[in-house]
């Protein structure tokens, strides 16, 4: 398919979910279930809700590991692919819901780190691909939910930055991988929900754009990658709610159009 149509025609799918905005009221911390890769989360009636996999057939289906001891639940959530492995939301019934991993065995399955130690929980979501690391939002008790980064090891997951410095956190919506970069909404306390970067270091993380120029969030939702670019829906201060593109950098951040000429949104 020519290169222009194939981005048009994801373009004008773009269109149609931002016109459907206000009726996107799901949660963004709500937990995700579903299968991936194979696992999944299911309660035999004995073990409470935890991890399963399946090749689908009824020989292949089995519980991978009962994360909780005995009748209550590990309810894994926020499964997540990661090379040969599945990353994930636990809950032992001691730690909290925390990091683990699984390759497929009882004995390959395990906590990654109590991020937030003692029985709170960091609840790991919005997980993403980065050069072989794993970017997410975890809450460790201290930073409030702030950007992490995980080899899979206890040693290698840690915070990338205090972006919204001391307990408030920033709360990093929305990762989306584009290129060498990780796109996310954050509020770092002084510019509102604006857009960012990060390259999974402290130093490569940053904020892209106040694109509502102070301290009001522009309302970012939607974030998409579409041919080496990023689409996404937000709100400059004048122009309403719009469909907005970036390739990286500051100067090409912008609005796409001003579909309803003015301040009323197009959506």
């Amino acid at each position: 398919m020519n290169r222009v149509f194939r981005r048009l025609i994801v373009s004008f799918s773009l269109l149609s979910l931002i016109a459907c905005g206000d009726i996107y009221k799901t949660e963004l911390e709500e937990p995700t279930e579903g299968i991936t890769a194979g696992f999944f989360q299911a309660n035999d009636g004995v073990s409470g809700k935890e991890l399963w996999r399946t090749d689908g057939t009824a020989k292949g289906t089995y519980r991978v590991s009962d994360i909780n001891p005995g009748a209550d639940s590990g309810r894994p959530i926020n499964l997540f692919r990661h090379e040969d492995a599945l990353l994930f939301a636990g809950n032992d019934g001691e730690t909290g819901f925390e990091l683990w991993g699984s390759d497929g065995t009882e004995q390959g399955t395990r906590l990654i780190k109590d991020i937030n130690p003692g029985p709170d929980s960091a609840y790991p979501l919005f997980m993403v691909r980065y050069r072989g690391q794993v970017l997410f939002t975890a809450d460790d008790g201290d930073f409030g939910k702030e950007l992490w980064v995980s080899d899979g090891t206890p040693q290698g997951t840690t915070l990338v930055l205090d972006i919204n410095r001391g307990s408030e956190g920033a709360r990093p919506y929305h990762l989306t991988r584009v290129g060498d970069l990780v796109f996310f909404t954050a509020d770092d306390g002084i510019y509102g929900r604006e857009l960012w970067v990060s390259d999974g270091t402290a130093q490569g993380t940053r904020l892209l754009k106040d694109i509502n120029r102070g301290g009001d969030s522009s309302f970012l939702a939607q974030l998409s990658e579409v041919d080496g670019l990023l689409f996404f829906r937000a709100d400059d201060g004048r122009h309403g709610r719009e469909l907005w593109v970036s390739d990286g950098t500051a100067d090409g951040t912008r609005m796409v159009r001003d579909i309803n000429p003015g301040s009323s949104p197009s959506t």
